[in-house]
C-alpha cells in the first residue's frame, strides 16, 4: 500500500510539476556530479525515508464564518546523504518532497520541495578548494505569511524558492605571519510562480589575515566586490568595500576590537549618497569560560550602528541574546535561510527558522534591526525552549517601515523509552508597513509520538490556529487533528 501511494505521488508530480522537479534534480546532480572521482572514494551514508499523514480540519478555507470541514492526505518521501571524516570531500544533504492530496481550499501548494545541502571539496591538496550548496523551501511572498515547513499551513501568498551557490577559493600560508585567501562566489535565487524576482550574483573577495605570530594583536584586511543581476527588468546593484580590522588581546577576559573601511553602494535609494566611510569599536568580554559578550558601536551608511551578542551556558541550559542592524534585501535573507539550514555536524537545524527575516519579497533594499533572545533547558527526560524576537525594517526607496514581534515556546517529555509528548505555543504580530493592517497569529499544538520499531514511528497531533487583524478581514479560527506514520531505512 505504501509503495503504491509513493509511486502514484511520483507520477502526479512529474505530470504536474515538471519545471520545479527538473530544477531540483539539476541542483542535486550539479553538486554531486562535479567531481565524480572524489565521490567514489570514502564512506557515504544514504538514508531514504517516507511519511504518510492524514489530517482533518474544521475550517478548510480559513473562513471566519460558514466554516466547512475537510480531510486531506500527505505523502512525503525523502533522502538524507552524508559524508564526513577523513577524505577530500564532505557533504551533508537532506531532501524531501511533500505531495498533498485533496488540498483544502486554496491553501499552500500541492507539491512542495525541501532541500538543505552543503559540500566542501579539496580539489588540489592544500591549495584549491570548493564550497557548494543548494536549498529549496516553501515560504510566503508577503510579510507575515508562512512560518514553517507545513506545505498546507497558514500560508499567505505561498512561494517555492530554490537557491544554489558555487564558491571556489585558494588559500596560502605565509608561515606564522599571515594567511591569504582569494574566493569567487556565484549564486542564484529562483522563485516559483513566474515572478520577476529571480536573480544571480557574482562576488570576489581577497583577504589577508594575521597568523599565529600575532596572537596578541590579530589583524585582517579585505577587499570585496559584488554585483547582483535581477531578472524581470529590475536594476542591477553593485557593492565595493575595503575593510581593515585589528584587535588587542589584553588578557583571557578582555579583547578590544577596531574596524574601519569604506563601502560604495550602487543601489536604488532615496538617500543623496550611498557611499560611506565605516568604522566600529567594541570589545569581547569573557568573564567565565561559560559566558561571552561581544558588543560594538560604530557608523555605517545608514547612520549609527551598534550591536551585541551574549551567550551563557549552564550545565543543562543556555541563554542567548543579540541585537544587530544591517543593510540587506529579501534575496540575502533567502540565501541566509538556505546556508544556515544545515551543517556538517548534524541534520537540518530547527534554530535557523527562528532567526530568519520574513519580509515581503521585493528587490528593494532595507535597513533591518533585529533583537533576539532565547533560553533552552534540557534534562534527562525533558527539553524546554523559549525564544522571542523583535524585527524592524525601513525600506530605502519607498520609506515603508515594517515590523515583526513574536515568541515561540516548546516543551517535550519522554514518557516511556518509546513514547514522547510534545507541546508548543507561538505568537506573532506583523505589520508590513506603517499604514498596513496588523495581523496577530496564535498557534497551539500538542502531540504524541510512538516508536513502533527502530525505523518506524507514529504521531498523533492536535493544532489550533487563530488569526486576528486590525482590518477585521481574513480572520479565522481552525482546529486540526492528524495521524502520521514515518519510516526510514
Amino acid at each position: 500500500m505504501v509503495t503504491a501511494m509513493v509511486t502514484d505521488t511520483v507520477v502526479k508530480v512529474i505530470k504536474n510539476n515538471k519545471q520545479p522537479l527538473y530544477l531540483l534534480c539539476m541542483l542535486m546532480i550539479g553538486m554531486g556530479g562535479l567531481f565524480p572521482v572524489l565521490l567514489v572514494a570514502g564512506d557515504w551514508k544514504i538514508s531514504p525515508n517516507v511519511s504518510i499523514k492524514g489530517t482533518y480540519t474544521d475550517n478548510a478555507n480559513l473562513f471566519s464564518a460558514d466554516k466547512k470541514g475537510g480531510f486531506y492526505t500527505q505523502v512525503t518521501p525523502g533522502v538524507a546523504i552524508k559524508r564526513e571524516g577523513a577524505g577530500r570531500i564532505k557533504m551533508n544533504a537532506n531532501y524531501s518532497l511533500s505531495y498533498t492530496g485533496n488540498r483544502p481550499g486554496s491553501r499552500g501548494r500541492t507539491v512542495a520541495h525541501s532541500l538543505a545541502s552543503k559540500m566542501q571539496a579539496e580539489l588540489y591538496k592544500d591549495v584549491i578548494f570548493l564550497d557548494a550548496g543548494a536549498g529549496a523551501r516553501l515560504g510566503s511572498a508577503t510579510s507575515g505569511g508562512q512560518r514553517g515547513g507545513d506545505s498546507v499551513g497558514d500560508i499567505s501568498d505561498p512561494i517555492q524558492t530554490y537557491t544554489y551557490s558555487l564558491s571556489p577559493y585558494t588559500r596560502h600560508h605565509l608561515g606564522r605571519y599571515a594567511d591569504i585567501l582569494a574566493r569567487y562566489t556565484f549564486n542564484q535565487v529562483i522563485n516559483s510562480g513566474g515572478r520577476s524576482l529571480d536573480s544571480y550574483s557574482n562576488q570576489a573577495v581577497i583577504s589577508i589575515n594575521s597568523g599565529s605570530y600575532f596572537t596578541r594583536f590579530p589583524w585582517g584586511v579585505s577587499y570585496r566586490q559584488s554585483r547582483i543581476n535581477n531578472e524581470g527588468g529590475a536594476a542591477a546593484s553593485e557593492t565595493t568595500s575595503i575593510n581593515a580590522n585589528i584587535s588587542y588581546v589584553y588578557n583571557r577576559k578582555w579583547r578590544i576590537n577596531l574596524n574601519g573601511g569604506k563601502v560604495d553602494y550602487d543601489i536604488q535609494s532615496s538617500r543623496s549618497s550611498t557611499d560611506s566611510v565605516t568604522w566600529s569599536t567594541g570589545a569581547t568580554w569573557t568573564p567565565t569560560p561559560r559566558t561571552d559578550i561581544d558588543f560594538s558601536y560604530g557608523r555605517q551608511m545608514f547612520g549609527q550602528n551598534y550591536g551585541f551578542d551574549l551567550n551563557h551556558r549552564w550545565r543543562r541550559a543556555t541563554w542567548r541574546a543579540s541585537y544587530k542592524k544591517a543593510l540587506t534585501n529579501s534575496r540575502a535573507q533567502q540565501l541566509a535561510q538556505s546556508n544556515n539550514a544545515i551543517g556538517f555536524s548534524g541534520n537540518q537545524s530547527a534554530n535557523y527558522q527562528r532567526y530568519s527575516d520574513y519580509a515581503t519579497l521585493t528587490d528593494e533594499y532595507y535597513v533591518i534591526e533585529t533583537l533576539n533572545t532565547g533560553f533552552t533547558l534540557g534534562t534527562r527526560r525533558s527539553n524546554f525552549s523559549v525564544d522571542a524576537h523583535f524585527t524592524r525594517r525601513e525600506y530605502e526607496v519607498s520609506g515603508n517601515k515594517g515590523r515583526d514581534i513574536g515568541t515561540n515556546t516548546s516543551w517535550s517529555r519522554q514518557l516511556t523509552p518509546k513514547t514522547d509528548l510534545k507541546a508548543a505555543v507561538s505568537w506573532q504580530k506583523n505589520r508590513a508597513n506603517e499604514n498596513a493592517r496588523e495581523d496577530t497569529r496564535w498557534t497551539w499544538s500538542l502531540g504524541l509520538s510512538k516508536r513502533l520499531t527502530e525505523q518506524t514511528s507514529a504521531n498523533l497531533d492536535y493544532k489550533h490556529r487563530r488569526l486576528d487583524s486590525t482590518a477585521n478581514t481574513g480572520e479565522y479560527r481552525e482546529n486540526q487533528i492528524s495521524l502520521s506514520l514515518a519510516s526510514r531505512w
